[in-house]
């Protein structure tokens, strides 16, 4: 697997009102930069046939990029907001 380099971000918006309630207001990045890490490379190095090896081009080369825990390790976007009372 790929050492994997992400960095996130999230700005929050908090408003208050009525002495008692407020709402936060959220916009979070997930992968800002859209770095894609290989979850599984190709292993297969030789192919035997006839009782000869031959190399394989591509070994080592990713083959998946999917990611724990949401599937995916692509660059993802989310606003949300809170109620609080």
């Amino acid at each position: 697997m790929d050492e994997t380099y992400r960095a996130d971000a999230r700005l929050t918006k908090q408003f208050s009102f009525a002495g008692r309630y407020g709402l936060d207001l959220n916009f979070e990045v997930f992968n800002v930069f859209n770095r894609v890490s290989n979850t599984s490379v190709t292993t297969q190095a030789y192919q035997a046939t006839g009782g000869v090896l031959r190399p394989l081009p591509g070994v080592g080369v990713g083959t998946a990029s999917g990611g724990f825990p949401d599937g995916t390790n692509a660059r993802r976007a989310q606003f949300s907001m809170r109620f609080r009372f």
